[in-house]
């Protein structure tokens, strides 16, 4: 008999950041379970997508949306364009190929930042559960408070209209994925019909892991910094005023796949500070792994985040975190325990955290450890896949007898 098969639904691949982790994440989890079979589609997430119909390229009027082949990270995956991409809520909606692809699956997955997403998957006749982090009108606090002028206003329109769409898509899908306590309680507030379950991702702790020797060099952060959300700016800041307090303060190392904007950047060679940030572009898999085990400690000075993978990574590698309260951290660290948290664009407080870990070794360590068990004992692959490998079975008629036995964690961190 043929494994039942899963469809894991992604807006576009090749932007990667965290909701394409932890996409590649369920691909993982899925087909090592051995009772299910995944592969990967992306829908197109951009006016300039390839794939699609577009308005202002005529050639594309002809061959309508398509479906073509890639792959991302070692992995094969189809992409489906959509129709009128230049319109970002056209990008939401279902069209022919998509519908008829998903149709040959047993059960629909879709991750993404925000449910609009969701409704690519509307009228497939399968069991959709959607993956998610928060909403359209949360993650773009940042974006949209940039300055004015006919591009903002577009954005604000666009923004008013998905987020009527996140509403409907949440009253449409079998279940909801949420990995942060306050999404959690919006669905339930907000749109009771559709069951939510709290199941964060996990992270892979056999590569992200502790080494025998620290080198605790250098403080660590991690991201997409062209993202406004990410506000680099604070990081900056804040290290900064660290520097102050912390005179031998260790560098500081941001890594990503693009460095932040040279607007960003030009300010610090003012503060005096230029000769002690490094910058490392393009950072591959086994080169991040080492930078999370050797960092003396990894920082996020975001705004918005729906979770916050890089913090999974840290704490799964031993090093203490310090975060900001943007939404998801709040569900994985214990402040004083697992990591510290300070509040939203305040400098001063996300140095004075730093310094606290750089002074206290002991203490270092000991969060550093800390951070690790929970990452063994409920952010493992096989302890976050549970929740989700247990919620397919009931979507599709299956007793957990027929697939591999996990261990459970049905607690929340």
């Amino acid at each position: 008999m043929s494994l039942p098969r899963i469809a894991i639904v992604v807006p576009c691949l090749a932007n990667n950041g965290g909701v394409c982790t932890v996409a590649a994440f369920l691909h993982r989890v899925i087909n090592e379970s051995g009772h299910y079979l995944a592969d990967l589609i992306s829908v197109a997430s951009s006016s300039r997508d390839e794939a699609s119909l577009r308005v202002l390229s005529p050639p594309s009027w002809f061959r309508g949306a398509r479906v073509t082949e890639g792959e991302w990270q070692g992995l094969t995956f189809r992409h489906a364009g959509a129709v009128f991409a230049e319109l970002e809520t056209f990008r939401y909606r279902p069209r022919p190929t998509l519908t008829w692809l998903l149709g040959g699956y047993d059960l629909v997955q879709i991750v993404s930042g925000t449910p609009a997403w969701a409704l690519v998957a509307r009228g497939c006749g399968r069991p959709v559960a959607l993956q998610v982090a928060t909403l359209a009108e949360r993650e773009r606090v940042s974006l949209l408070s940039q300055r004015n002028g006919p591009v903002q206003w577009w954005r604000r329109r666009m923004t008013r209209r998905t987020a009527r769409l996140d509403a409907e898509a949440l009253g449409l899908v079998d279940v909801a994925f949420v990995e942060n306590y306050w999404m959690e309680q919006w669905i339930r507030n907000h749109v009771p019909s559709c069951p939510v379950v709290f199941a964060l991702p996990g992270v892979d702790a056999d590569h992200f892991c502790p080494g025998t020797d620290r080198d605790e060099d250098f403080i660590l952060s991690v991201g997409r910094f062209a993202d406004p959300r990410k506000n680099i700016r604070l990081m900056i800041e804040a290290y900064h005023h660290l520097t102050r307090l912390v005179p031998a303060a260790p560098r500081l190392v941001l890594a990503g796949l693009t460095r932040p904007d040279p607007d960003v950047c030009d300010p610090v060679r003012t503060l005096g500070i230029f000769d002690r940030i490094e910058i490392r572009e393009n950072v591959n898999g086994e080169e991040l792994a080492r930078l999370y085990r050797n960092a003396a400690l990894f920082v996020l000075s975001s705004d918005e985040e729906g979770l916050g993978m890089v913090l999974l990574e840290a704490m799964a590698s031993g090093t203490p975190v310090v975060s900001t309260r943007c939404g998801g951290p709040e569900s994985i660290i214990t402040d004083g325990e697992s990591g510290f948290l300070t509040p939203v664009g305040d400098a001063p407080a996300l140095a004075a955290r730093m310094r606290d870990l750089l002074m206290d070794a002991p203490r270092r360590h000991a969060m550093g450890r800390e951070g690790r068990r929970l990452a063994e004992e409920k952010f493992s692959l096989q302890a976050a896949g549970h929740r989700f490998l247990e919620r397919y079975d009931e979507l599709l008629g299956r007793s957990s007898g027929e697939r591999s036995c996990i261990p459970p964690t049905s607690e929340k961190p």
